[in-house]
């Protein structure tokens, strides 16, 4: 089994290698979800690793057979192109079984580094040879604190210390534990199915209004307005401070308004349309914010950061802003199946928001963590 790095993409159509890579992460996505509907598209892959500018990842394919190429990567491992603009030798398909993507924050935690490893079942046995090159990998870029999130049925046979929340062993989890990660943390991924109950969501909206006293809400789409910009930043910060994380990597964040700015072109660069509403105190700042993200040729709709600063909780802000920006996503973009989302299994008070809204289990996730030398 020979072990390859995919280039960088240098231009915008992706590669027969890009397309690999997605095929065997769809695959190990509807081992688990039963369905599709939440994989990056190939193009969409290359779309995003062009833009990014806080993480650098790599990507690996374990490979039956031959490689035609004589392209190397930094890292000593056979190159294959990541886009097909303007290259002949190396393009063709390989047998590929299994892969890896590295993640490298360039930003903050310049010790840590997340890796997402998939194989094809039945060829469990790349496994190996794909974490011994992505650790050679993460030594020569001084990480040492490696994190790997995994979906996973729910059961009873795993479960980590920082919540009851218990999951089902898979064929990867069963490597993980040989290879000596330990499970650190556990989320639900949920569904909310789409569209909502009317009825239900104009109760919690109600009942959300008549407590919030001095507050109410603000939305936008798409970048964020420069009024909007430094309040934003304070809370994107608190969020990933307070967000619950019970592993080796403590927080820690490198946020501003230049950060902001060119994260929100990126991200419209991309194809993602961001959808937020922020909860404003009488004295005008943001206390709070919720957003989901759109992905263009993606069915499904992701709701990804909430937070409402400690000196602001208790007059029910949170389902305020989530009600809210549930209606301007019919308006924007009637038709999507479900929002897709996690939960740590420690973070009660958010989850109880978002199965008050209907959002159901659909399937666990495990947040595994290893140092290595």
């Amino acid at each position: 089994m020979i072990i390859a790095q995919i280039a960088t993409p240098t231009g915008t159509t992706p590669s027969p290698a890009i397309h690999q890579l997605v095929e065997i992460i769809t695959h190990n996505v509807v081992e688990i979800d039963g369905d599709a509907q939440t994989v990056t598209s190939p193009e969409m892959f290359v779309r995003k690793d062009r833009n990014q500018f806080t993480w650098r990842t790599i990507h690996l394919l374990a490979v039956e057979g031959d490689i035609d190429t004589e392209d190397q990567s930094p890292y000593g491992y056979p190159l294959l192109p990541g886009s097909v603009d303007g290259v002949d030798a190396g393009s063709a398909a390989v047998p590929a079984v299994g892969m890896t993507s590295i993640s490298l924050s360039l930003r903050e935690n310049l010790d840590s580094a997340y890796v997402d490893i998939n194989a094809l079942t039945g060829h469990e046995d790349a496994y190996l040879p794909l974490w011994e090159a992505t650790r050679e990998i993460l030594r020569a870029e001084g990480r040492t604190k490696v994190t790997a999130y995994a979906d996973h049925p729910f059961g009873d046979e795993l479960r980590a210390p920082s919540s009851d929340l218990s999951l089902a062993q898979t064929r990867f989890s069963r490597f993980l534990l040989e290879a000596g990660f330990e499970l650190t943390q556990t989320e639900t991924c949920s569904r909310l199915a789409l569209p909502v109950d009317e009825e239900n969501l104009e109760r919690l909206s109600a009942d959300a209004a008549a407590h919030a006293g001095d507050y109410r809400t603000v939305s936008w789409v798409g970048p964020t307005p420069a009024e909007y910009r430094s309040d934003l930043v304070a809370l994107v910060s608190a969020f990933h401070l307070d967000m619950p994380s019970a592993g080796i990597v403590e927080a820690e964040i490198n946020y501003d308004v230049e950060r902001l700015v060119t994260a929100d072109q990126r991200t419209a660069d991309i194809g993602i349309t961001a959808i937020v509403t922020a909860a404003q105190h009488s004295s005008g700042q943001l206390v709070g914010y919720t957003r989901l993200n759109i992905e263009e040729g993606l069915p499904a709709v992701f709701q990804d950061d909430t937070l409402v600063l400690r000196d602001h909780r208790g007059h029910r802000l949170g389902m305020l802003m989530k009600t809210e920006n549930l209606r301007r996503l019919a308006e924007i973009a009637p038709g999507r199946p479900f929002i897709q989302t996690w939960n740590a299994g420690e973070n009660d008070m958010m989850w109880s928001i978002n199965e008050r809204l209907g959002f159901r289990p659909h399937s666990g996730v495990g947040q595994w963590q290893i140092e290595i030398a």
